[in-house]
């Protein structure tokens, strides 16, 4: 009884003392006008957030509604044969070509009635234009190692042939990682070739990286081989020979013929094409230890992503060292020397002999307004109303645009070769900032009023998703926003190009993947970012880009890109100064990937198609393209995307490697029979 009386007593001493504090603390918030209006701002915030998530559930229940489970959509591009060709097999070593397009997995396997004895395969026959880089695959496969294994290419015929076609080697390596084969499906691992290891360093004339071949027992490994017909190259017919060798041993002997048409593909065609550098992950990825050699991986970057077919820069992280006086936001002093060291051989087209097609400016994406720019801010409790934007922030954000202006022409780069890329998919910030798109489009005006040559990029599309969400009325940042860069999944054509007839520019980035675009990680097969440049020509894009190209998580063993880096977004360069993490000398310098071949030959093919249209055969681009890609992108216009009744499937475009293969070879011919007439 005594031991009942004590915790009763203790309870109701608890009780009171919490009727108490309550007491208090209701009396301070009523006797403080400042408390009682924060609780009430805190309040709103939450429900306009539970109101937006409520929103977004409730339609993608009601979503279901309408994904048309009766349509059957059409899988012709799924089913298709085996699409290596020039089958052998010698002394239990087999071997094959496959095209550019095919991922080899592992455990690829040809069918037995395909296989045929050594040195029965007729010619492999390289068939492409001037300028153009011609990219195969030669895969083998042992039931055990075979010792000091070698794949050697040769020229036989004329010794012009020696100088006007490069062939280069890479070693494939296998990029092991768990995913989904389904959404929100258990989790199976996968094992996919992506980083291409040269057998020569680039970086070092005449040493060797990759000595011999390792195989593994029963598991696939491919060479990736790329033939450079030069510019420059005498049209004709040139003979060589592939051998798969081990010390005397000739397992293969393949005749090679090179073919070289007469047009020149161009050297660009009007399609702006660029990925992000993330500085930070440069120095952790790329074991940097100084500026010196920070400087020298960053260009050795720009320089490979030139060769295969893109720019890349950072989006503001250096940028030159400004003072400005915050009173009146006027610049006091501006030092543009580190920005010039760093970037100048880049933007002269010193490094690749050409300037680069697109560049981001040197104003840091979210800097203006998300942090502090000039007393302005949407962070924190105390974001600045929009209406003081007018003032210091505009002033320093105009005097901002007419330095960069100036510096540009000072230096005689090409100003209209740039994007402001000043909000990274601002539908992220709405929750906790509903005047997000008022203050784009007064940033976009205060950069415009300080030079009208700028143009202002942001990640978004000029119409809205969800219309009874206050501060989702996107029609403020138009006429505003210069470059609307849609993901895949929110981008329908027949609205994009109503921003292009209004003289805007419209670009497509990743996001999504199949049915919209194909995919960019690792979990990859098929054509990937080769089948983008396809769907720009389709709906008439003005640009493509890729978020990030060397997102490299660290230099740590088992953390490393070539170890450690999940499905591989983001991260389509690998650091060559981590491969000794994978059992090679390391390489002071960058090596590319299989997705980035994918997005070479992409814009090979694009200018194919730009070839097309100036010899006045455009019909003959366009058929092509709509054999291969039927539908992509959100084309029929279906908001929420997800109503597409192509939603979850592998995406409504040739799966087969073979199929990309034979529209090159027919546009080829086309180009050449043209090129001849018009002569």
């Amino acid at each position: 009884m005594q031991i009942f009386t004590k915790k009763l007593t203790w309870f109701l001493i608890g009780m009171a003392s919490s009727v108490f504090l309550t007491v208090m603390l209701a009396f301070v918030f009523l006797t403080s006008p400042d408390l009682r209006t924060e609780l009430k701002e805190t309040v709103k915030k939450f429900l306009k957030i539970h109101q937006a998530v409520s929103t977004i559930k409730t339609l993608e229940v009601k979503s279901k509604d309408f994904l048309h489970p009766g349509i059957v959509i059409p899988d012709r591009f799924l089913h298709f044969p085996f699409p290596g060709s020039r089958i052998e097999k010698s002394d239990g070593l087999l071997t094959w070509i496959a095209p550019l397009s095919d991922r080899i997995q592992l455990q690829d396997m040809p069918p037995n009635n395909l296989i045929g004895n050594a040195n029965t395969s007729p010619p492999l026959h390289l068939l492409g234009l001037r300028g153009e880089v011609l990219s195969f695959q030669l895969v083998l496969r042992s039931p055990k190692r075979i010792p000091d294994l070698h794949v050697e290419l040769s020229i036989n015929s004329g010794s012009h042939a020696f100088s006007c076609i490069a062939i280069h080697r890479f070693l494939e390596h296998y990029e092991h990682f768990e995913a989904s084969d389904i959404k929100d499906g258990p989790s199976h691992p996968h094992d996919i070739p992506d980083p291409l290891i040269p057998f020569r360093d680039p970086y070092t004339p005449g040493r060797i990286i990759v000595s011999d071949i390792p195989l593994s027992a029963n598991m696939n490994q491919p060479i990736w081989i790329d033939v450079t017909y030069a510019r420059n190259c005498v049209p004709g017919t040139y003979s060589g020979n592939l051998i798969v060798r081990s010390g005397d041993q000739v397992y293969r002997k393949t005749p090679l013929v090179f073919e070289v048409l007469s047009p020149v593909l161009p050297d660009r065609a009007p399609l702006s094409r660029w990925m992000e550098v993330y500085v930070s992950r440069l120095y952790h990825g790329g074991m940097v230890n100084s500026d010196p050699e920070f400087q020298s991986l960053y260009r050795k970057v720009f320089i490979l992503s030139h060769q295969y077919g893109f720019s890349t820069n950072d989006a503001g992280d250096i940028q030159p060292r400004i003072q400005w006086d915050w009173k009146t936001g006027t610049p006091l002093s501006v030092d543009w020397s580190y920005y010039d060291q760093v970037f100048g051989p880049m933007l002269s087209g010193q490094l690749t002999g050409s300037v680069p097609n697109i560049w981001a400016l040197p104003i840091q994406t979210y800097s203006l307004g998300v942090g502090m720019w000039g007393g302005f801010t949407i962070l924190g409790n105390k974001q600045s109303p929009i209406n003081t934007w007018k003032g210091v922030p505009d002033n320093a954000t105009q005097n901002l645009a007419k330095l960069i202006v100036e510096h540009w022409k000072e230096k005689r780069w090409p100003i209209d070769r740039t994007f402001a890329y000043i909000f990274d998919e601002p539908i992220h910030k709405l929750y906790y900032y509903p005047d997000t798109y008022k203050l784009i489009a007064k940033e976009a005006d205060s950069l415009h009023k300080g030079s009208p040559k700028l143009r202002v990029m942001i990640t978004d599309v000029p119409y809205i998703s969800y219309r009874k969400q206050k501060g989702h009325d996107k029609r403020i940042m138009v006429g505003k926003v210069d470059i609307w860069a849609g993901a895949a999944e929110q981008f329908i054509p027949s609205r994009m190009q109503k921003m292009q007839a209004k003289g805007n520019r419209v670009w497509f980035y990743q996001s999504g993947g199949p049915p919209f675009i194909g995919q960019n990680d690792l979990y990859s097969l098929g054509p990937g970012f080769r089948m983008w440049f396809w769907t720009a020509w389709k709906y008439r894009v003005d640009g493509v880009f890729y978020w990030a190209d060397t997102f490299w998580n660290d230099s740590q063993k088992g953390y490393n890109p070539f170890i450690g880096q999940g499905i591989g977004d983001g991260a389509i360069i690998y650091p060559g100064k981590q491969l000794h993490y994978i059992g090679f000398p390391d390489i002071d310098g960058p090596i590319p990937s299989v997705r980035m071949a994918q997005w070479r030959r992409g814009y090979e093919d694009y200018r194919y198609f730009f070839l097309l249209k100036q010899l006045g055969k455009k019909n003959i681009a366009d058929q092509e393209v709509d054999k291969c890609v039927v539908h992509a992108l959100d084309d029929g216009g279906y908001i929420p995307y997800w109503r597409t009744p192509l939603w979850q499937k592998p995406g409504d475009w040739c799966h087969n490697p073979v199929d990309w293969h034979r529209s090159r070879i027919r546009m080829a011919h086309e180009i050449a029979h043209l090129s001849k007439n018009n002569q």
